[in-house]
């Protein structure tokens, strides 16, 4: 009996140690969280560098079409619910939220793609930028619809959203809140 209690102290102790460590992964198993930091972010004068001699529209000074409240509404849940786009699990929308599992997406349409200062990228994502990548629409409505196909090996742990109304919704809800 004895011996069973010495022993059964150090299995204890082993099993507590292994939960504590599964536990600290499962951020990165399931939402794509990177476990350690990393500086692989652009510096704003890499982010002019790579925007300089591409000729986007400033999506923030479009005048958007007045929406009625119940279409405002449809946006949000897009944006928010378990049903939508599922995106508010990970991101933040607004100028000062702080980041998620993933980056803030305020203002992010114009943006190379990986330069947010507060989140360490995938290497696929940041290879994605060097090699020109901008978020616009259509190129946020692609990786959404799909993000493992759009840039393989990127962290996004999601499906993708099949429903193009829904992705449109999404989008318009960006550039609505980045006002």
């Amino acid at each position: 009996m004895e011996f069973y209690l010495k022993t059964a102290k150090k299995r204890h102790w082993l099993l507590v140690l292994i939960l504590f460590v599964i536990s600290c992964y499962l951020p990165y198993l399931i939402f794509g969280a990177y476990p350690f930091a990393n500086k692989t972010n652009a510096t704003p004068d890499e982010v002019g560098l790579l925007t300089q001699n591409v000729s986007l529209p400033d999506f923030y000074q479009n005048n958007l079409d007045e929406i009625t409240a119940k279409q405002r509404k449809l946006e949000e849940d897009a944006f928010t619910s378990w049903d939508g786009g599922k995106c508010r699990f990970c991101h933040s929308i607004k100028r000062d939220d702080r980041d998620r599992m993933a980056p803030n997406l305020y203002r992010i349409l114009g943006k190379p793609a990986a330069v947010s200062q507060n989140f360490t990228y995938s290497s696929a994502l940041i290879e994605m930028r060097k090699n020109g990548l901008i978020w616009t629409p259509e190129t946020i409505n692609a990786f959404i619809s799909n993000p493992e196909d759009y840039i393989p090996g990127n962290r996004m742990r999601m499906e993708g959203i099949k429903d193009p109304k829904t992705r449109e919704l999404i989008i318009n809800y960006i550039e609505r809140e980045s006002q």
